[in-house]
């Protein structure tokens, strides 16, 4: 019973951050985030009809849309690294176009060895793949926090709210994911309850948080993000210059 009404928590909160954003006009504010939220009621309320009528089908549906969902979260990565950095374009745009990279980099990796390997893809887009994206995820999310940090870039209630919520769901995925390579099968009663819980726990969290539109604070005339980002390319295109002129000389010795 207890499994059912969190079950079906999960499409009722997300609803209702739907329709909450929809009434406070901040869906186009967050447009990456709404995405997503909107993404997984869709999987949600697809997957019960499914396991309820047609068992046989949502092995390969239940993978299908989890590792599509695995992808959109990347785009709250690319929501809080837009929210956080745009008053730093440099940084911001740095920022972007590495965590892009890094994804499509391990999205090809991923499907290359699928193909190479011949391994089933519920098994295969279950473990492998979503550790794999899950760990870059959280390595990306403890990096731009680290800079909020290091340069007290102040947040507003909204982005907070993402921030918290979506780090409980990546903390759960990974150390549950690493309790079941490690327990083994016995473990799957527990995170079929653990995972969940923490879901909607998170729901709850972005809920309240985005309740209302409330944008980060004008940015700190004082922080030098942009400037200390501008002299850290500086010096790494002085690195690079100064490296090829050594490999010529080197080449015409």
């Amino acid at each position: 019973m207890l499994t059912l009404i969190i079950w079906w928590s999960g499409p009722l909160l997300e609803s209702m951050i739907l329709l909450r954003g929809l009434r406070a006009r901040i869906l186009s504010k967050y447009l990456f985030f709404y995405t997503y939220i909107a993404s997984l009621l869709v999987a949600d309320s697809s997957l019960y009809f499914l396991h309820l009528f047609s068992p046989a089908s949502y092995d390969k549906w239940n993978w299908a849309t989890g590792f599509l969902n695995l992808l959109l979260g990347c785009g709250i990565l690319l929501e809080i690294f837009k929210h956080v950095l745009s008053p730093y374009a440099g940084a911001d745009r740095f920022a972007r176009i590495s965590g892009l990279v890094v994804f499509g980099a391990i999205f090809c990796f991923a499907i290359l060895h699928l193909l190479m390997s011949g391994a089933s893809p519920v098994g295969f887009a279950n473990l492998d793949a979503e550790k794999d994206f899950l760990t870059v995820q959280a390595i990306l999310l403890f990096g731009i926090l680290g800079v909020v940090s290091y340069y007290g870039i102040a947040m507003g209630r909204n982005l907070k709210g993402m921030i918290c919520g979506y780090g409980l769901c990546l903390a759960t995925s990974l150390v549950t994911l690493a309790l079941r390579s490690y327990i083994g099968p016995s473990f799957n009663s527990a995170w079929s309850f653990i995972q969940p819980f923490a879901y909607m726990i998170s729901m709850v969290i972005w809920m309240v948080t985005l309740w209302s539109y409330r944008p980060n604070p004008a940015p700190d005339a004082d922080i030098r993000l942009e400037e200390d980002y501008e002299a850290v390319v500086a010096r790494t295109r002085n690195m690079v210059g100064a490296m090829r002129s050594h490999l010529g000389k080197a080449a015409r010795s």
